[in-house]
């Protein structure tokens, strides 16, 4: 046949099918939606014989008869039914579980569409004790079969070459008029004598096991094996997860403590230079503290972002995180969550957005719903900027907590805070529900791999650009918006201002221009907005600026760093970032820090547990098709918050 203009890639998951499509498309691909749906699929193309060649990396599947919405949307389209049908597809089989890959084979097959076929992770079958003739393979399925590692192997010409050997699979027993058993499925949600179906698929399936593979004894343990006594272990497990997390952490902090301070002086030489070029005016006052003012307080959070995501990726590429899936499962189980709601709750440490929408993949309405209500608790990568922010203002970096950096321990604290609550919570919902019976729920250990270095870091500076593109133009927006408000403000409060700054700066002279910022903000809109706001926070250690950064917050979470930013912009003092404009920041009442330990804990604390993020509650509604859970979640977590905040902040005031 001739060259196929649109290729979808398939094969269980973890069988090294996105790593594939990885090598195959460079950085040419993209993620996005399949048409009339949410299940993201990656899109992406090459170039053979100058023909362009659109790839699809389709979402990793079992079989094509499940439950599951999300992997049932893909078989419709993967079948024929939806706006994506390939006209070939490429076939990613795992050697070292080929009993398991080629019962997905023997249903594909029926769909008679044109196939080749990859055998990936031939190392694991070889430390397994299994050996694959590709040639006798190829003879049995009836489509070329060949050899080749994505994560280790360069040249993809043999790929390329397989491309032009398209042909039609070779069915594995007798044709089941698949189509509509597929359909008769999924309108009834069950099928009588599937599983019998299955019984007689892997009596054919072994049969050509038996014909194309060969055995050999293997004297010791794979690496895979004798990690997973440790990793996997009951009690041992969820300790080195923790050990994990806590140097995980530390080394953001670690790592990022240079880049931020040359990203901090970066600015202020900016903001110094386009002074000195300019007129005094309003319009340099915008450039210098409203506009450079919110892209430093983005800019500045690029180096955690990136090391952590860096060091995530370097988890989920080696293996482990599935393994930290798998240990949490027995709690989860406990708590009547499904075995599925670990992925999600992880994936809520990046965002509870894509995190929300990944719980279609769990089949109970009730687990599905419960794993909704506690992604948000999971600190998301918004939270760490205003984590960062806080210890930083308030903990020296040389501070030690026993063996840990003070800041790597609260940070590690104000993440497992969250996980801890998410399990009170879902123990809690739980009482409530009448069906507590917990559906199935399957997940494969891959064997422990090396990192893919390159991909780890070009995934980590994607996840930056995201914060940057989105997140940043919010957090910009609203700056902008936040010099207006204070900068301006009723002309009579403003003109009090002005005179009470004139007296004040004679008595003070040094701090004449902190002074004049001061009133002048005060008496601005913004200070109306948090003087109006400021008594019900003030319990919590909080002062009117700090109001004005909960509000604005609840666009997105990690704009409070750049509300603060703005704010302290309004200073004539120049020479210091924001960090260190808040430690100088003297309480007038007590003469302490008013921004030390007491009130960053406590708005830690608060941010931990609040649902500060309108995108959440939006993603959260259209999911469950109501307004009701994502109200009550606002005023539930609200509470929560606002509890935990004060009891935080009035105990720390007692030890500090």
């Amino acid at each position: 046949m001739s060259l196929p203009k649109r290729i979808a890639f398939v094969g269980n998951p973890n069988c090294g099918k996105s790593t594939l499509f990885n090598r195959l498309t460079g950085l040419t691909q993209k993620t996005s939606n399949l048409p009339g749906t949410t299940v993201e699929a990656s899109m992406g193309h090459t170039q053979i014989d100058g023909q362009k060649i659109e790839l699809i990396d389709l979402p990793g599947i079992y079989s094509l008869f499940t439950h599951s919405d999300d992997e049932r949307l893909v078989v419709q389209h993967l079948a024929g039914y939806g706006e994506i049908k390939p006209e070939a597809l490429l076939l990613v089989i795992d050697a070292s579980n080929l009993r398991r890959n080629l019962l997905l084979y023997s249903q594909v097959a029926e769909l008679g569409i044109p196939a080749v076929c990859i055998l990936t992770l031939s190392d694991s079958a070889k430390r397994r004790g299994v050996k694959i003739d590709a040639d006798a393979l190829s003879k049995e399925l009836g489509i070329p079969c060949i050899f080749f590692n994505p994560r280790r192997e360069k040249n993809i010409d043999p790929i390329k070459q397989l491309f032009r050997e398209f042909a039609t699979p070779k069915l594995l027993g007798q044709p089941t008029q698949l189509a509509d058993r597929l359909k008769t499925y999924w309108d009834q949600s069950k099928l009588p004598g599937l599983s019998e179906e299955t019984l007689r698929r892997y009596i054919d399936i072994e049969k050509v096991i038996q014909r194309t593979t060969t055995k050999f004894p293997v004297g010791l343990k794979s690496i895979t094996l004798k990690l997973d006594q440790y990793f996997t272990h009951k009690w041992l497990g969820y300790l080195l997860f923790a050990i994990i997390m806590m140097v995980l952490f530390q080394g953001v902090f670690s790592l990022a403590a240079k880049p931020m301070e040359w990203i901090e002086n970066g600015f202020q030489l900016l903001g110094q230079g386009i002074e000195s070029l300019l007129p005094a005016g309003m319009v340099t006052n915008f450039i210098t503290q409203g506009l450079i003012g919110g892209l430093e307080g983005v800019v500045v959070f690029v180096p955690q972002i990136f090391i952590l995501f860096f060091l995530i990726g370097l988890l989920e590429d080696s293996g482990y995180m599935v393994r930290a899936s798998f240990i949490t499962d027995r709690i989860m189980r406990k708590l009547g969550l499904n075995g599925r709601s670990i992925i999600p709750m992880i994936g809520g440490f990046a965002c509870a957005i894509p995190s929300i929408m990944a719980t279609r993949s769990i089949k109970s309405k009730r687990e599905r719903l419960a794993t909704m209500l506690v992604v948000p608790l999971m600190s998301c990568s918004a939270r760490l900027p205003v984590y960062v922010l806080l210890v930083s203002v308030a903990i020296p970096f040389a501070e030690f907590w026993g063996p840990f950096h003070a800041q790597t321990f609260v940070i590690t604290a104000a993440y497992m805070a969250g996980i801890i609550v998410a399990i009170l919570l879902a123990f809690i919902f739980r009482l409530f529900q009448r069906d507590s019976m917990p559906s199935e729920f399957i997940l494969e250990l891959p064997a422990y791999q090396r990192p893919r270095f390159q991909t780890v870091i070009h995934q980590a500076w994607l996840k930056c650009l995201s914060f940057l593109t989105e997140a940043g133009k919010v957090i910009v927006i609203i700056s902008m918006i936040l010099w207006f408000l204070s900068n301006f403000g009723p002309t009579d409060s403003m003109k009090i201002a002005e005179t009470e700054g004139v007296i004040l700066a004679q008595l003070d002279p040094s701090h004449e221009g902190e002074i004049k910022s001061n009133l002048r903000l005060e008496a601005s809109y913004a200070g109306h907005l948090g003087k109006a706001f400021e008594p019900l926070i003030e319990p919590l250690g909080y002062d009117w600026k700090t109001g004005i950064a909960l509000i604005t917050s609840f666009a997105a979470r990690e704009v409070f760093v750049g509300t603060m930013g703005t704010l302290f912009q309004s200073s004539e003092d120049d020479e210091s970032g924001i960090r260190q404009k808040m430690q100088a920041q003297i309480n007038p009442k007590t003469g302490k820090p008013l921004y030390g330990l007491p009130y960053a804990l406590s708005l830690i604390v608060f941010y931990a547990f609040a649902l500060q993020c309108m995108s959440t509650m939006a993603v959260m509604k259209r999911e469950i098709g109501s307004w009701n859970w994502p109200i009550a979640l606002f005023f539930i977590y609200g509470l929560i918050a606002y509890l935990g905040a004060y009891i935080t902040y009035r105990a720390a005031l007692i030890f500090q």
